[in-house]
């Protein structure tokens, strides 16, 4: 299996819009199925080219299919922050995570590195405490329940 990973362009944002689709819904319903719908409103086709301009957005891609995508901002608060860790269901727990996670570190240009997710996703909170994040923050997002901000400092 011969996984790439690339820089998004403006012209991946059906096949990313259809990775969401799948991604979100099968992560957040167990635990917070409106977190999931809120996501998805949240996501917009028409925003991919400006936030490609904003941040950055690695995609993972198995024979041309998009299976994976990260990205990372610099929010209001001038944190560096990973705002999307995706991976298809179909390919989670083959450490693809981790490859674009490393591909985002590798942009933080020796700064923290942020991220979030909602209380009760334990996937995630695993996969944050193994790679370094500490719990930093917990915001009530009502009605949607609390997030947690986790950040990563420079190795």
């Amino acid at each position: 299996m011969n996984i790439e990973l690339r820089a998004a362009t403006a012209q991946d944002a059906k096949a990313v819009r259809a990775l969401v689709e799948v991604v979100l819904p099968a992560t957040y319903d167990p635990f917070n199925p409106d977190y999931a719908q809120r996501e998805l409103a949240e996501f917009d086709l028409a925003d991919l080219p400006e936030k490609l301009r904003d941040g950055a957005y690695v995609l993972a891609t198995l024979n041309d299919r998009v299976i994976g995508l990260a990205s990372a901002v610099v929010d209001d608060q001038d944190r560096f922050v990973m705002s999307t860790l995706h991976v298809h269901p179909d390919h989670q727990g083959s450490r693809l995570g981790s490859r674009l996670l490393t591909e985002v570190l590798a942009l933080a240009d020796d700064v923290p590195l942020w991220t979030r997710y909602p209380l009760g996703d334990d996937n995630a909170a695993a996969f944050c405490a193994r790679h370094g994040f500490v719990p930093v923050d917990e915001i009530d997002d009502a009605p949607y329940g609390v997030v947690v901000w986790v950040r990563r400092d420079p190795a």
